[in-house]
């Protein structure tokens, strides 16, 4: 029997597939593009005024812009249009109702592809007629040939037949050829091979440039290649996720938070500063306001309407200004977006019913293609785009229009702190706006950034000079030695105890349960640090947030520093920072005068722990040479931007290693650096590389437990939301633990594809992951 000839016409295109209950389900290269082009509109209807300001300051032509990304959007996926990719993404069965081809070993991907079907005529006839400019159309084929992150290494005559052999044949297909209405180009065949010459060669330029780069974002076409680059990232991955490229904005912050602070009670109208948030609203701002003062408030006046990004530096305090958020807008107005957002939010009870699990994996999507109005998130979601990585166009891009929060910026390292300022340094030059705020501005940030922006201070130095709600007791003793003062003061107040390593608050706690046995004593006592397994850590997390005791002892580390509402009646901590020690005592009479004589903040200077890995000696040594002359007298909110500025003061830190590594850092994303991906970014930025561990005594104690979700894991057609359940009940067990210490322990890989490991280290229900290769502990400075 004679084989029928295959009618290539009738071989639906496919772009997409979707993995359903019921199987496979498809979308072909014409309906995604729709979306793309339905995202298009709804992105340019919901920000049309901000984003026809932002191209106007720029000096780009709105119009011009929109026919170029209409032209990206239309051409980006054409290239899927080709044997080898239409075999690849249909299931087995499917996958015979398209010819292989013997002569193309190996596929090339389908952005380069891509390139061959601009209609290069048109193209030149659009730039003689003024449409745009001839590095505007190298812009164009940059961002098509680019619009995803994937090697290109195929020689001029392969590709030539690749095209001849696996394109060809469908062009004529109707799932193809739709889109000469849109561009009014031809398809014609000669021409598409005749293309593969020339983008080829033009892919191979790009490569060469690429490898020599240096953003220059004082250049017009630079910041017209990252915006246009940008919007059609965001465009593609909205329409691939299934969710709109930008939900319904917000256009009147401050009324909403007014009518939030009403229903709360005892408020009558919003403090000066705070007032003037709406009048700086256009500009770039540094704002100095003591903890407690409303910095948060002011964030969001400033924002005033439109679209913001607020980030904090650590999940805790993101995880409880989303809960915050979201009283005041609304859930379907505010994202979550860090690591473990998915794990944070599945954990929430109030998700259980599918209706409620539905409306929560679309938040979740809408959060990571950043289509809410509001997204919370930690800083390396976006400062790491200074990083150049594959794709970082996307975040920068949404600047042109968004504004951009950070709060507490003083949480991260000084490599973190250079990436920061250089993303800000360049996302103000493609019409950014940020508001910078925290109760310890340091310096640094004024010399590089404060030239581009209003300084303000929530309060006059003469105000600040009259408030106070801290006495310091400065003890030349360790922390480990004040164990029976602590149990003292718990008798009759809410105690905060914070440490400088996990590993010594896990010593601190011990100690006094040690006492309290001991002595009889029932005081409630409560451990938090980052190396608990999730489902008790989400626990510990509450428990401070909600703890209104008066007879209790919290022990924790940084991870409470920072943005939390929490208000404790002292602190004992060990000496740190002048920055981190600050924002520690910002936990205590938080929102209150203190009228006593007695202390309420204790410091201890011996026997630091975390010196040198967690903290900078330099930097240490010059906080206490400046609080020893407060031992036991009021501290002041001026007295505390003092020192600040004098810790950090850049003429004579200049030599210290905290000012050595933020030079090496700036200095290395001024020469161009690039990550080669964006964990490889996140990585650098956050400067503690983490492995989700499940801890072996865990591991053996919920074998069954855990081997039950892993076979429901791998049943077949299962629901997404049903799968990111299973997934978070999983993680229930695991806790996020330093390479250095996964190193040390030994492991063994639990699941390769969801990236968990098993660890040998102990675990303890109520001290977390014990180790004893841990950070430095025993550091005299002093």
């Amino acid at each position: 029997m004679k084989n029928m000839k295959t009618d290539y016409n009738k071989i639906p295109l496919y772009a997409k597939r979707f993995k359903t209950p019921e199987g496979y389900e498809y979308q072909t290269i014409y309906e995604h593009t729709l979306e793309l082009l339905n995202n298009m509109d709804r992105l340019f209807k919901e920000y049309s005024a901000e984003i026809e300001e932002g191209l106007k300051n720029l000096n780009i032509d709105i119009e011009k812009f929109k026919y170029l990304l209409k032209l990206a959007a239309i051409y980006h996926d054409l290239g899927k249009a080709n044997a080898l990719f239409q075999v690849k993404i249909r299931d087995k069965q499917k996958n015979k109702e398209v010819p292989r081809g013997k002569t193309l070993p190996h596929e090339v991907p389908h952005n380069f592809v891509s390139l061959v079907f601009v209609d290069i005529n048109k193209i030149v006839e659009d730039i003689k007629n003024g449409k745009f400019t001839c590095d505007e159309g190298n812009i164009l084929f940059y961002t098509i040939a680019f619009s995803h992150d994937r090697e290109f290494d195929c020689d001029i005559e392969y590709f030539k037949n690749y095209i001849e052999q696996g394109v060809i044949n469908f062009l004529n297909n109707p799932d193809l050829c739709w889109f000469l209405k849109y561009t009014s180009g031809s398809i014609d065949a000669q021409n598409i091979i005749e293309n593969a010459i020339f983008s080829w060669k033009i892919i191979e330029q790009f490569k060469r440039e690429m490898l020599k780069e240096i953003f220059n974002f004082e250049d017009y076409n630079t910041r017209f290649k990252v915006i246009l680059k940008g919007f059609l990232h965001r465009l593609d991955h909205a329409s691939s996720a299934q969710v709109t490229v930008e939900e319904k904005r917000i256009d009147d912050f401050p009324k909403k938070v007014e009518l939030y602070l009403k229903e709360k009670g005892n408020f009558s109208s919003f403090k000066d500063f705070q007032k003037k948030a709406v009048e700086l609203s256009e500009k770039n701002v540094i704002l100095f306001a003591p903890t407690g003062s409303g910095k948060t408030e002011f964030g969001l006046n400033w924002a005033k309407k439109g679209k913001l990004v607020y980030t904090l530096p650590i999940r805790v305090s993101i995880n409880a200004m989303y809960e915050r958020f979201i009283k005041v807008f609304g859930e379907g107005k505010v994202g979550i977006l860090h690591s473990d957002n998915l794990l944070y939010l599945m954990g929430n009870e109030k998700y259980q019913t599918e209706g409620e699990l539905e409306f929560l994996f679309n938040n979740i999507n809408l959060s990571k293609n950043l289509s809410l109005p509001i997204i919370v998130t930690t800083g390396d979601q976006v400062f790491t785009s200074a990083l150049k990585w594959p794709g970082f166009e996307k975040i920068y891009s949404l600047f042109l229009y968004s504004k951009l929060v950070i709060d507490e910026p003083q949480s991260y390292s000084p490599e973190a702190l250079a990436i920061i300022i250089k993303t800000l340094e360049e996302i103000i030059k493609i019409n950014g706006k940020f508001c910078l705020m925290s109760a310890t501005i340091n310096p640094i940030i004024l010399k590089y950034i404060g030239d581009h922006a209003e300084y303000l201070q929530a309060y006059s130095d003469e105000d600040l000079k009259s408030v106070h709600s801290h006495i310091v007791s400065i003890k030349e003793n360790s922390i480990l030695e004040a164990i029976e003062e602590i149990i003292y003061e718990a008798k009759r107040k809410n105690v905060l105890v914070i440490c400088n390593t996990v590993k010594r608050s896990q010593e601190v706690f011990k100690a006094i349960n040690e006492e309290l046995k001991k002595s009889g004593e029932e005081i409630e006592i409560e451990l938090l640090h980052s190396r608990f397994i999730e489902s008790q850590r989400r626990k510990k997390e509450l428990a401070v947030l909600n703890n209104k005791k008066t007879n209790s002892i919290f022990i924790s580390t940084q991870i409470v520093e920072a943005s939390l509402d929490i208000d404790f009646d002292i602190l004992f901590t060990e000496l740190s920072s002048a920055d981190s020690l600050l924002q520690r005592m910002g936990r205590v009479y938080r929102k209150r005068r203190y009228d006593r004589k007695e202390p309420n903040v204790i410091i201890f200077t011996k026997d630091i722990s975390g010196i040198g890995m967690v903290y900078e000696d330099e930097i240490v040594k010059r906080t206490w040479e400046f609080l020893k002359s407060f031992n036991g007298i009021f501290l002041t909110e001026y007295d505390k931007k003092r020192l600040n500025e004098y810790v950090y003061d850049i003429n004579n830190i200049s030599e210290t290693k905290f000012m050595k590594k933020f030079r090496k850092a700036y200095e290395m994303l001024q020469y161009g650096y690039k990550a080669e991906n964006r964990f490889e970014a996140q990585k650098v930025f956050r400067d503690v590389f983490t492995v989700c561990a499940i801890p072996r005594s865990v591991y053996e104690k919920h074998f069954d437990e855990i081997l039950k979700n892993i076979e429901m894991l791998n049943q077949k057609n299962m629901k997404s939301i049903e799968k990111a359940k299973i997934i978070s009940n999983i993680r229930d067990y695991t806790v996020n633990t330093p390479g250095y210490l996964i190193s040390k322990s030994g492991v063994s890989i639990f699941d390769k594809n969801l990236g968990i490991f098993i660890t040998n280290y102990d675990y303890d229900e109520q001290l977390g992951l014990i180790s004893e290769d841990d950070e430095s502990l025993n550091n005299n400075i002093l």
